[in-house]
């Protein structure tokens, strides 16, 4: 009884290792990698930028980011923790590489970052890929 137990155990462990083995080299069933890309910026402004400057910027991005094909997710705002250098962020999500880019060349994107470029002491952009 006892030597029918060991060889149905090592049976037991044997099929899931095999099972284990088969799912790990098996591409079917794997999740494929996401194409997403979270993009944050993030801004601290120069003395001269007035709340109003701020408020106008938060609201060109909106009107003209947010209406990018591709572009999802679009945050803009203060920032609220205090003891961090940047005050102001901007976050958006793209569909894919693609998308990054075709927002990188749009017009009204370089057009937003030129109107403001002046009141904006540093910035700080990463892009994430999604896994």
């Amino acid at each position: 009884m006892k030597k029918r137990m060991i060889i149905l155990g090592v049976l037991i462990i044997g099929a899931i290792i095999g099972g284990s083995l088969a799912m790990a080299f098996s591409t079917g069933g794997a999740a494929a990698r996401s194409s997403k890309i979270r993009r944050t910026i993030l801004l601290s402004f120069k003395p001269e930028a007035t709340p109003a400057d701020i408020q106008k910027i938060a609201q060109d991005v909106k009107a003209t980011i947010g209406k990018l094909k591709g572009v999802h997710n679009l945050f803009v705002g203060p920032q609220i923790i205090d003891r961090v250098p940047f005050r102001f962020g901007i976050s958006m999500d793209f569909d894919d590489e693609n998308a990054l880019k075709a927002y990188r060349q749009d017009d009204e994107h370089h057009r937003t970052h030129n109107d403001y470029v002046h009141l904006i002491d540093q910035a700080q952009i990463s892009d994430i890929r999604d896994e």
